[in-house]
């Protein structure tokens, strides 16, 4: 298990590492580097959640396993980053007083560029979202692209089993920038526990798909996650019942932008949810042509 390193004796940082592009061939996405720079971008990005990785062993010393069983961790991602661009995790424990214990989290390229920057908490998963402020609808009524959803909408999609083969293919290729021992085989809650890239696709790029075949071609990109752990993280080989709940809905000058809140339940019971905002590029959509 990798630890992250004191800089100013308050604030912890991991190493800086250069993560991979592990969707650089999905062609027609922000990954590939050919759309991306038509849409103008300096090429293919790395899904955000990715770099959500590289914040769990600083949660870990903060927390310690805590952090799994009832923690949070946001993102609200600000600059988009390339096939093996170096970048580095930053923590800073809550302020002494803090009731609320949230601690502050971000990332920044080794330039000093941040790429995003949020919060997380242990021990109060029910407790006040990070991204609360953020979540908003403003102009939906504009939208064109998502103009098939709606506020409140629930896509239900039943028992879903999360395999997680991608996540011990990641570790055995050493494509993993902070592998830990508990993402393989097994961990203290018995099977291994879903990182946090594995937990947004088993949540909301299950909805996406449904999502997908619905609003027609376009490119899309995460803005902001929340992941919290309910009840304990999620299991590798485990089956959930995934539901999720569109939240907001809106447009900024060159994208449209849906909020949608997955709870993956076992037993009736939430076990853990991911909030996110994802972003659909105006300029890749003929409706806007």
């Amino acid at each position: 298990m990798n630890n992250g390193s004191g800089t100013d004796g308050t604030t912890i940082a991991g190493e800086a590492r250069r993560p991979r592009n592990l969707h650089l061939m999905a062609s027609g996405s922000i990954h590939d580097d050919a759309t991306a720079r038509r849409l103008g971008f300096r090429g293919g990005t790395i899904a955000g959640s990715y770099h959500m990785e590289q914040a769990v062993p600083l949660l870990l010393d903060l927390y310690g396993r805590e952090w799994f069983d009832s923690g949070t961790m946001t993102a609200y991602f600000r600059h988009p980053t390339v096939d093996g661009e170096a970048v580095r995790a930053f923590a800073r424990p809550p302020a002494a007083g803090d009731g609320g214990g949230r601690a502050e989290l971000w990332m920044d390229t080794v330039e000093g560029r941040r790429v995003w920057d949020g919060s997380a908490t242990a021990g109060n998963p029910d407790g006040p979202s990070g991204l609360a402020d953020r979540m908003a609808s403003r102009d939906a009524d504009r939208v064109r692209i998502l103009s098939f959803l709606r506020v409140g909408e629930v896509i239900d999609l039943g028992e879903l089993r999360l395999d997680g083969e991608r996540q011990r293919e990641r570790l055995r290729a050493g494509l993993m920038t902070e592998p830990l021992d508990w993402y393989g085989e097994s961990s203290p809650w018995g099977p291994a526990v879903a990182s946090p890239p594995t937990a947004v696709s088993f949540t909301f790029e299950s909805v996406k798909q449904v999502i997908n075949r619905r609003r027609g071609a376009a490119v899309g990109l995460y803005g902001a996650i929340e992941i919290r752990h309910l009840a304990g993280p999620l299991l590798l080989g485990e089956t959930y019942h995934v539901s999720s709940t569109v939240r907001a809905l809106g447009c900024t000058p060159k994208t449209e932008y849906m909020w949608t809140e997955t709870v993956a339940s076992r037993g009736g019971d939430p076990v853990a949810s991911v909030l996110m905002m994802s972003r659909v590029m105006k300029s890749s959509s003929d409706l806007y042509s």
